[in-house]
């Protein structure tokens, strides 16, 4: 097998709308649909070309549970593009990603297009709940922000960064949103938030003793992301040049009981241990805010070398620098693609060698990649 570098080109996605409200009647498909259309019109991608397509949801529609093979039907590309539909909770997004690229890297294809779609519009109180231990995943999330003494006042700090910077950052946020009824930017971030007001909301899952607000966790969530992959060679030939490339993934899992948002602990680590860095040898990071106490928890353990070797700390002035889940918001199998794009286009502005992606996701398992330029 031959190893080819895989390049990322472009990524594209629908604005980020709180659920119930703007795309309430827009399902998986219609919203994947306009992402990937979206993104081959901006870019003027020729569909002959892509030769692969994985894309995921975690909340189908009913009659169209291949929602890859739908999407190829519906966006009028090729019908022999090959299609896959992946599940794996909020990961779901960089495992398309990861599917893709390995194609590409093995030299199986030299084109695909990987993403998701969620509309939490249309999903049940009972996906949030965790199917093994029955619980929700902000009462697994209190139980870990009480074990590892994850302050209030810090969580809300986190919330506030994402808000700033996610607002700051709005003017390059709209290089990768394709406009979608009438919405042209996320409508999470908020430009009025303040840490007095963070700070005066109740705990949503701990009454009592609970530090978790609706202030510090992700919003409810519908949208889509896409991202084109090239190998070098194909994109050297067409005169693109690379956002980024993907230089290594990993993924991981462990019990629920050592907290289930906790598997990036492992992740990360592993990743940066095999690769040979430290987190001082890292440009930017992009960690998924599923809660502030999540982030906040998984950066103590890998200082701390929890489960792996210690990666050194964590400069936070490096972390979401363009705001994240919280802000932004967090249509499930939409994020992995949103996180890469912004990542990668933050890297090409800035120049920046590497650059670090880290996502939880239910069922206690995480994913981590490490991007790269030149």
């Amino acid at each position: 097998m031959t190893t080819q570098r895989v390049a990322i080109i472009a990524g594209g996605r629908t604005p980020f709308s709180k659920a119930g409200k703007a795309f309430k009647d827009l399902g998986p498909l219609a919203m994947g649909v306009h992402a990937i259309k979206g993104l081959l019109d901006r870019h003027q991608v020729d569909a002959t070309s892509i030769e692969a397509l994985a894309f995921g949801t975690m909340v189908p529609e009913p009659d169209k549970p291949n929602l890859a093979r739908e999407l190829v039907f519906e966006t009028g590309l090729p019908a022999h593009i090959e299609a896959q539909t992946v599940v794996s909770y909020c990961i779901t997004g960089l495992r398309t990603i990861t599917l893709i690229a390995d194609a590409i890297a093995a030299g199986r294809i030299h084109v695909g297009l990987a993403g998701g779609a969620d509309s939490l519009s249309y999903s049940t109180q009972t996906l949030f709940q965790e199917p093994s231990t029955g619980l929700t995943m902000g009462e697994h999330m209190e139980l870990t922000a009480k074990t590892w003494k994850i302050p209030r006042q810090r969580q809300d700090e986190i919330a506030l960064a994402s808000h700033k910077n996610a607002v700051a950052a709005r003017e390059k946020l709209s290089q990768e949103i394709v406009p979608l009824l009438d919405q042209t930017a996320d409508s999470g971030p908020r430009p009025d938030t303040s840490f007095e007001a963070l700070s005066g909301l109740k705990a949503a899952f701990d009454p009592d003793h609970g530090t978790i607000t609706a202030g510090n966790a992700s919003p409810v969530t519908d949208g889509a992301a896409v991202v084109l992959l090239m190998s070098e060679e194909k994109a050297r030939a067409e005169g693109r040049e690379p956002l980024a490339f993907i230089r290594s993934m990993q993924y991981s899992a462990h019990d629920p009981v050592d907290g289930l948002l906790m598997a990036p602990a492992i992740a990360v680590p592993r990743l940066l241990t095999r690769l040979g860095l430290k987190m001082s040898d890292i440009d930017l990071i992009e960690i998924h805010e599923a809660f502030a106490a999540q982030v906040l928890a998984n950066a103590e353990a890998w200082e701390q070398g929890w489960k792996g070797e210690p990666t050194g700390s964590v400069d936070w002035n490096k972390v979401n620098v363009n705001g994240s889940s919280i802000a932004i918001g967090h249509p499930w199998s939409a994020t992995g693609g949103r996180v890469i794009t912004t990542l990668a286009y933050e890297m090409q502005r800035r120049d920046a060698r590497y650059g670090l992606v880290s996502i939880c996701a239910a069922g206690a398992m995480a994913g981590a990649c490490l991007l790269e330029r030149g």
